[in-house]
């Protein structure tokens, strides 16, 4: 009996190969200095838009790495008007200029482009148009070389496929069930780098060989490009038998791959949903197991995830979120609140923290740790701490007492270099004296090198202002850090302070961490400080400074923060 899935199974059989991976990265490289750019990467771009690195020289930004960037390279080359060469800017201080590729895979146009990037101030040469010509024609003459070798099934025909299983199963009388999975080989940029795209090409086909060994009859199997498969299963498939397979696929990369370079490990990741429970319509359904693998590879390699309301609803709402942050900063949608900072001893009020929000158009308030997050992985973050640290001191300004202003900023600055620049800038553009201001830092971000982020730290501190470690202690490397960098104050996580009083072990940490943060000469600022007993308790052992909602919740804008205990 004919099913969709066996249809298209047969039309194809799947056979990876490709070009020399020493030979690609050897014109990467070239290509690098030719263009003038900052990197150079060839982008397969899905039709969502979501771009998959293929190959890449020089640093890439992070915000490559999302749907928006696809999109905003789609767009760009179809104004490019006849020219070989399109070009847009990218994202903040971000430019690229870009070429399509011809890959007869692809039936509705281009969706592989080599582009290269260049940050604001530096310039494309003069032969970075004929360079990147040179190394399309390159490119489009391998594709030609294999384009009479067969591959899975691809994006349109899987759609194709999906939407076929739904209109028969949902003819059925019984109405039956069936589910997509949605599956990635782990780290695969990161298997191309280390061992080349040739031996990226054999993982990749032996898994391939051993899915096909352990699917049901009747499944679909599809390549939907950058390491990524959807398997359909068959109709009837129940969300238990479901897992039971997710399972079983999971372990085909429990033995590794053996080549002639040697056995290489791999692992699988996997998120999936079932019809009609998840979704009812194709594009749903898609979205729901896409979100689902992106909760599975936050854990990291080897998980599974099944889709459920609320990672759905999360993924669309962070999917465009960069777009409408970066829209956010140019309308002024981001506020401040401020966080009282009150002395132990005197009781007083000695300085305010900023705390940057955000108010979405059509979802409210968005917490802080989410849009900050996907900011640093945009590459956008650097807008927000700007905009941030400048409307802090100029709000500074306005106190009739001069009291400290504490504002955060990411890691990344340190990495860039650009910190001390920054704050000198802001500086002198709003008159505030550097002994107001505190740069503080979350302990829970990497810092990068730490030569780097010492030469950039002492900068800061050179310029007069005041450095702090934030949620010291929820993250790593702490007393390394406190013996390296040039630090003012450690800001003490609330983890600690929410059990003082009740936990001996958390009492000893914390005394612990006054008594060596003392012998450093570095103040202690407690955070999280609810109750008297745990304000007593920090008094009594040596911290200098408070913070929570028993001293005053964080407050909008104001001419006067807390006026009361200033």
């Amino acid at each position: 009996m004919s099913s969709p899935a066996r249809d298209a199974q047969e039309k194809t059989k799947h056979e990876y190969s490709g070009a020399s991976s020493e030979r690609r990265s050897l014109l990467f490289r070239l290509l690098l200095p030719a263009t003038g750019g900052s990197a150079v990467a060839l982008l397969d771009i899905s039709e969502n838009g979501t771009p998959v690195v293929l190959q890449s020289a020089g640093s890439l930004p992070a915000a490559l790495h999302k749907m928006d960037a696809g999109n905003i390279i789609l767009d760009a080359e179809r104004r490019r008007d006849g020219k070989t060469v399109f070009s847009c800017p990218f994202f903040k201080d971000w430019s690229l200029i870009g070429l399509p590729i011809a890959n007869q895979a692809y039936d509705n146009g281009p969706r592989q482009f080599l582009i290269a990037l260049r940050l604001e101030g530096n310039s494309f040469s003069s032969v970075a148009e004929s360079a990147m010509q040179g190394v399309a024609n390159q490119l489009s003459s391998e594709a030609l070389e294999h384009a009479g070798r067969s591959s899975l099934p691809d994006r349109e025909e899987s759609l194709l496929v999906l939407n076929q299983f739904i209109e028969r199963t949902g003819k059925l009388s019984r109405r039956a069930v069936f589910s997509l999975i949605h599956l990635n080989l782990d780290h695969l940029s990161l298997i191309n780098e280390r061992y080349g795209w040739d031996t990226a090409d054999l993982i990749l086909a032996e898994m391939i060989r051993r899915l096909k060994c352990v699917l049901p009859e009747g499944a679909f199997l599809s390549s939907i490009g950058g390491g990524h498969f959807m398997v359909l299963t068959p109709p009837g498939t129940t969300a238990v038998t479901t897992r039971s397979l997710v399972n079983a696929i999971l372990q085909i990369s429990s033995t590794p791959v053996s080549l002639e370079i040697g056995a290489v490990a791999f692992s699988i990741s996997a998120g999936w949903s079932v019809y009609p429970q998840d979704a009812e319509d194709a594009n749903q359904l898609i979205l729901a197991a896409r979100a689902a693998l992106t909760e599975a590879n936050r854990t990291g390699g080897g998980h599974e995830r099944r889709a459920n309301a609320e990672l759905t609803n999360t993924y669309a709402i962070t999917s465009n979120l960069e777009q409408d942050l970066l829209k956010a900063v140019e309308d002024g949608a981001l506020f401040l609140k401020w966080m009282p900072i009150v002395d132990t001893e005197s009781q007083k009020i000695v300085g305010h923290e900023a705390l940057l929000r955000w108010t979405r158009p059509g979802h409210g308030e968005v917490a802080p740790n989410l849009f900050i997050r996907y900011a640093e992985e945009a590459g956008i973050i650097e807008a927000l701490d700007s905009w941030s640290l400048r409307n802090a001191c100029l709000a500074a300004l306005r106190w009739p007492t001069p009291l400290r202003v504490c504002v955060n900023v990411s890691p990344v600055w340190l990495v860039n270099e650009r910190l001390a620049l920054l704050v000198d800038t802001v500086l002198k553009e709003t008159g505030l004296p550097p002994g107001r201001l505190q740069i503080e830092l979350s302990e829970c971000r990497p810092f990068g090198p730490s030569d780097i982020a010492f030469r950039e730290l002492s900068r800061v501190r050179a310029l007069g202002v005041r450095l702090a470690i934030d949620d010291f202690g929820a993250g790593y490397s702490s007393l390394e850090r406190l013996r390296i960098y040039p630090l003012d104050q450690i800001k003490l996580d609330r983890g600690f302070v929410q059990y003082l009083g009740e936990d001996m072990r958390a009492d000893e940490v914390m005394y612990a961490i006054l008594s060596l943060a003392r012998s450093l000469n570095i103040t202690c600022c407690a955070k999280g400080v609810e109750t008297e007993h745990q304000m007593a308790l920090l008094d009594a052992n040596g911290c200098e400074e408070v913070q929570g909602y028993l001293l005053g919740a964080p407050i909008r804008d104001s001419h006067v923060p807390h006026p009361a205990m200033t």
